[in-house]
């Protein structure tokens, strides 16, 4: 097996580029961070500073290989972000159409910033 077939067989596409997961990602990597600060601390008892940090730098850097290949490090952050955070922040990291709020009525919208229509382009709702 080559390493392009390798890379194939590891990438996970329904998780990467336009179906990349942002608050799967982001928490993925913050993980990665801590979990290369570990091996960096803790390998500086047995290996010493300059080991330590190689170590801990060669963790992060495959870390953030396996996120950019697989589109997470922990096997199911997909469906655990979707279980587990609130909708009102997944839906932050999610694409909307610019100038629309959650389907928020215009009419109502526009009396916040201060503007009102004129009588004859007002919506049946007032």
């Amino acid at each position: 097996m080559s390493v392009s077939d390798f890379l194939d067989w590891f990438r996970q596409p329904e998780y990467t580029g336009d179906n990349r997961c942002v608050p799967c990602t982001v928490l993925n990597v913050g993980i990665a961070v801590v979990l290369s600060i570990g091996v960096g601390v803790g390998s500086r008892y047995g290996a010493g500073m300059t080991a330590s940090i190689v170590l801990g730098l060669a963790t992060f850097g495959f870390t953030l290989v396996v996120i950019y290949l697989r589109g997470y490090l922990v096997p199911g952050t997909p469906r655990l972000t979707e279980t587990y955070l609130p909708e009102r922040i997944r839906r932050r990291f999610h694409d909307r159409p610019t100038g629309i709020d959650d389907d928020a009525d215009v009419d109502l919208a526009l009396k916040g910033v201060g503007v009102t229509l004129p009588e004859d382009e007002r919506s049946d709702d007032e």
